[in-house]
C-alpha cells in the first residue's frame, strides 16, 4: 500500500512538472523578460523577438498590460492599440489579449495580458515600430455607482534589424522566397487534345510569408502557359505562420503525343538554417490527342492550304428588304386608309375620269346611232385637231387657221385643204337654222383626224422635259460606269486573293480579301475566303470573324459552317452560334399576313353600304396578330445574327475584378473564345463570356465582329 502511494505521489509530481515545463515553453517571452515596475499598479511593455530577422523571416511582437492585483478587479475597461508598422507585413493574431499569471519576487502579484502579432520585414535595414498605447478606466471609489476615471499609458519603441540573405551560395533563379518549403504539381486532366484549355495548378507550402510567396517559373515547350489566379490558404496554428499558396495556369497544348510537366524548381533560403535550399516538384505525365487550331498559333507550320477558297465572287449582298425604312413606314400606315373607310357609313362615288378627245370621237363614229347635229360633230372634230396640233380649239374654229396650224405641223397640203373645206362645211351647217348635217358627217370627221394624226409630226417634249430626260440619262450613265469599275476592281482584288493562296502566300491573300471585304461590308464571298486564308496563315482569330461574319450574312452557307464546327464547335446557347435560319422568310411571311389582314378590312368597308352587316374582324385580327409575332420572330433572329456587341479574343488574356492590371485576376479567356461587351473604360473593357465568366479586359486583345 505505501509503496504503491509513493508510485502514485510520483507520478503525479512528474505531471506537474510537464505541465509547468509547457506553461514555461508556450508563454511569451515578454512575461518572462519584461521590466516590472512594482511602484506602478499598471505596466505596459512591447517587445519583438526576435530583434534581428532575414527580410521575409517571422518575428512576433509582443505587447504586454501587467496589473496588479489590487487594480486586477476594479478595472472597468482596456483597450491596446498597436501602432502602425511601415516596413513590414503583420498578420493578425489568434486573439487579442491572453491572460498568463505572474509573481513577482518583491512579493507584488501580477497578471500578464499578452497581444501577439506575427509580422514580416519587406526590407532590409533597422525599423523602428512606433510607441503602443493603452487606454483604461478604473472607478473612484469602491461603490458599484461610482463614476470612472480614464487613463492612457504609451510603451517604449520597438526596434528590429532585418538582414538581406546572404549572396554567398544563392541560386540564380532565386526569386525572394524564405522560409520552410516544399512544392508540388497538378493537372486536372491527364488527357486532351490540341487548343483545348487544361489548368495547371503549384503549389507552395510550409512555413514562411505565405502572401508574398513568389510564383515558380515555368516553361513548357510543347504548350502555351498563361498566368490565372492565386489561393492563399492559412494553416490553423496562426502564431507560427504558414499555410500553402496556390498558383494556376491554363495551359493550351499545341503538339500532340505524350508529354510532361517537368519538375519545377523552387529556390528558397531557409533563415533557421542559414542556407539555401531547393523545393522541386514531381513530374506530371500527360497523353495529348490532335486538335483543331491554326497553325501558326500552335507554333507548328502550314506548307499546303486545308480548304478551298470560293472561286467565284458575288459581289456585296443587298441589303434585307426587311430593314428598309420605307417599306416598314408603308406598312405602318397601312391601316390608316383602312380606317377611314371603315369609319365611313356608305362607299364614295366613283370620280368619272376625263376622257381624251380623240377616243370621244372615235366612240362618236363608232356608234350605231346616226349623229346628225352638226354642232355635236363640229365640237369632237375641233377638241380633237387641237389637242393633236396643241392648239385652242377656238384658234381652230377659223377654216384658213387650222389649214395654217396643220400645214405647220407637217400636214400634206391636200390634207390641209381637205380639213379647211370640211370645217367649212361644218360652220355652215352648225350654224344653220336646223344644225342637221346631211351625210354620214361623224365618219368623214373621223377619218380626216386619223389623216392630221398620221402624217403631223411627232409632239415634241418641253425643253425642261428633254433637259431632265438628259440628265437622268447621264446619271445613269455615270453610275453604270462607276459602278462598272468598282466590279471590276473588286474582281481583280478577289482573283488576286485567290492567287497569292494558290502560291502559299496566305498572308498576302488575308490582306487581300480583308481590303476587299472592308470596301463592301456584306460581300460573303471575300469575308468567307478573308477566313480561310487567314486560317491557313495561322491566324485562328481573323478566320473566326471571317467565318463568322460570312455565315451571318449567309446563314445556309454550309461551308463556313462545317469549318467553325471544325475549329470552334458552338452550342445553340453560345455567343457564336447562327441560327440556320435566314429572317428574311418570316418577314416576308409577316408582311404578307399583315398587308392581307388590312387589305380584306380595307375591301369589307369599301363594298358594305348603308345599313349593311358589321364587318367581319375575326379573321383579319387573327392574322394581324400573326403578322405580329412572325415580325417579333424576325426582329429576335436579326438582332442574333447581326451582332453589334461581340468580340473575339485575338490571344489568352486574364478577366480582372476592376479595370486595373493591380487588380485581382479571374478566368482566362482563351484565343477564339467569343465575348459580348457590356461596356467600355479607356483601354479596358467589359465583358461577359460563355460559362459565366465576367470581368474587365484589356480591350486592345478583342477584335470587333462586323455588322451591319
Amino acid at each position: 500500500m505505501i509503496v504503491a502511494l509513493v508510485a502514485i505521489l510520483a507520478q503525479l509530481s512528474s505531471a506537474q512538472r510537464g505541465a509547468r515545463e509547457i506553461v514555461q515553453r508556450d508563454t511569451p517571452a515578454i512575461v518572462t523578460r519584461a521590466q516590472i515596475d512594482t511602484s506602478a499598479l499598471v505596466n505596459f511593455r512591447v517587445l519583438v523577438q526576435p530583434e534581428t530577422v532575414y527580410v521575409g523571416q517571422q518575428a512576433n511582437y509582443q505587447l504586454g498590460v501587467f496589473l496588479d492585483e489590487s487594480v486586477r478587479d476594479r478595472m472597468r475597461s482596456m483597450e491596446a492599440l498597436a501602432p502602425e508598422m511601415r516596413s513590414m507585413m503583420a498578420y493578425e493574431p489568434p486573439a487579442p489579449l491572453a491572460g498568463f499569471p505572474l509573481r513577482n519576487a518583491s512579493g507584488h502579484k501580477y497578471e500578464a495580458h499578452v497581444y501577439q502579432r506575427p509580422i514580416f520585414p519587406l526590407s532590409a535595414g533597422r525599423v523602428a515600430i512606433p510607441p503602443a498605447r493603452l487606454l483604461y478606466a478604473m472607478p473612484l471609489s469602491y461603490s458599484f455607482f461610482s463614476r470612472e476615471e480614464s487613463f492612457e499609458l504609451r510603451s517604449d519603441s520597438a526596434v528590429v534589424v532585418a538582414l538581406d540573405p546572404p549572396r554567398a551560395g544563392r541560386p540564380a533563379d532565386w526569386t525572394g522566397a524564405v522560409g520552410l518549403l516544399h512544392l508540388s504539381a497538378a493537372v486536372d486532366s491527364a488527357a486532351a487534345r490540341v487548343g483545348d484549355a487544361m489548368r495547371l495548378v503549384v503549389r507552395v507550402s510550409g512555413q514562411g510569408n505565405v502572401k508574398l510567396f513568389p510564383r515558380p517559373a515555368l516553361a513548357l515547350p510543347w504548350a502555351t502557359a498563361t498566368a490565372e489566379g492565386e489561393r492563399v490558404t492559412m494553416s490553423a496554428d496562426s502564431m507560427h505562420i504558414g499555410g500553402t499558396k496556390e498558383f494556376e495556369w491554363v495551359i493550351t497544348p499545341h503538339v500532340p503525343g505524350r508529354v510532361e510537366v517537368p519538375q519545377l524548381r523552387y529556390p528558397y533560403f531557409d533563415p533557421y538554417a542559414r542556407q539555401y535550399q531547393v523545393a522541386e516538384s514531381a513530374p506530371v505525365a500527360l497523353f495529348i490527342a490532335a486538335g483543331a487550331l491554326a497553325s501558326a498559333d500552335t507554333g507548328t507550320t502550314s506548307t499546303a492550304p486545308r480548304w478551298l477558297l470560293r472561286s467565284r465572287y458575288r459581289g456585296a449582298l443587298p441589303p434585307p428588304l426587311y430593314r428598309s425604312h420605307a417599306l416598314l413606314l408603308a406598312l405602318l400606315l397601312l391601316p390608316i386608309p383602312v380606317l377611314v373607310l371603315v369609319s365611313r357609313r356608305r362607299p364614295a362615288r366613283k370620280r368619272s375620269r376625263a376622257v381624251p378627245p380623240a377616243v370621244a370621237l372615235r366612240a362618236l363614229a363608232r356608234s350605231e346611232a346616226t349623229v346628225r347635229e352638226a354642232r355635236t360633230i363640229r365640237r369632237s372634230f375641233l377638241s380633237a385637231a387641237a389637242d393633236r396640233l396643241s392648239a385652242s380649239a377656238t384658234v381652230l374654229a377659223e377654216p384658213a387657221a387650222l389649214r395654217h396650224l396643220a400645214l405647220r405641223a407637217g400636214v400634206t397640203p391636200e390634207t390641209a385643204e381637205r380639213a379647211e373645206l370640211f370645217l367649212s362645211e361644218l360652220n355652215a351647217a352648225a350654224f344653220d337654222v336646223a344644225g342637221e348635217w346631211a351625210g354620214n358627217g361623224v365618219q368623214r370627221a373621223y377619218d380626216l383626224y386619223r389623216a392630221i394624226d398620221r402624217e403631223a409630226r411627232p409632239r415634241r417634249r418641253t425643253s425642261a422635259a428633254r433637259a431632265v430626260s438628259a440628265g437622268v440619262v447621264m446619271l445613269l450613265a455615270l453610275a453604270l460606269a462607276a459602278g462598272a469599275n468598282a466590279a471590276d476592281a473588286a474582281q481583280a482584288l478577289f482573283a488576286r486573293g485567290i492567287d497569292a493562296y494558290a502560291r502559299g502566300n496566305f498572308a498576302a491573300a488575308t490582306s487581300d480579301f480583308a481590303a476587299l471585304a472592308t470596301h463592301d461590308p456584306r460581300a460573303a464571298d471575300a469575308w468567307a475566303n478573308m477566313g480561310t486564308a487567314a486560317y491557313s496563315a495561322g491566324d485562328t482569330a481573323r478566320a473566326l470573324v471571317g467565318w463568322e461574319r460570312a455565315l451571318r450574312l449567309e446563314p445556309l452557307a454550309t461551308d463556313v459552317r462545317d469549318r467553325l464546327d471544325v475549329l470552334s464547335p458552338a452550342a445553340p446557347s453560345s455567343l457564336g452560334f447562327v441560327p440556320a435560319v435566314p429572317p428574311l422568310p418570316l418577314a416576308a411571311l409577316a408582311a404578307m399576313l399583315w398587308a392581307i389582314a388590312w387589305l380584306s378590312l380595307g375591301w369589307q368597308a369599301r363594298t358594305r353600304g348603308a345599313g349593311a352587316p358589321p364587318l367581319r374582324v375575326g379573321m383579319p385580327v387573327t392574322m394581324a396578330l400573326a403578322a405580329l409575332v412572325f415580325a417579333t420572330s424576325t426582329f429576335l433572329l436579326d438582332r442574333r445574327i447581326n451582332a453589334t456587341d461581340l468580340a473575339v479574343v485575338a490571344h489568352d488574356a486574364p478577366l480582372h475584378v476592376l479595370p486595373a492590371l493591380a487588380s485581382d485576376r479571374g478566368a482566362t479567356l482563351r484565343t477564339g473564345d467569343f465575348a459580348r461587351i457590356l461596356e467600355a473604360e479607356g483601354a479596358w473593357a467589359r465583358v461577359s463570356a460563355d460559362g459565366g465568366r465576367q470581368g474587365w479586359m484589356d480591350a486592345s486583345v478583342l477584335t470587333p465582329l462586323p455588322h451591319d
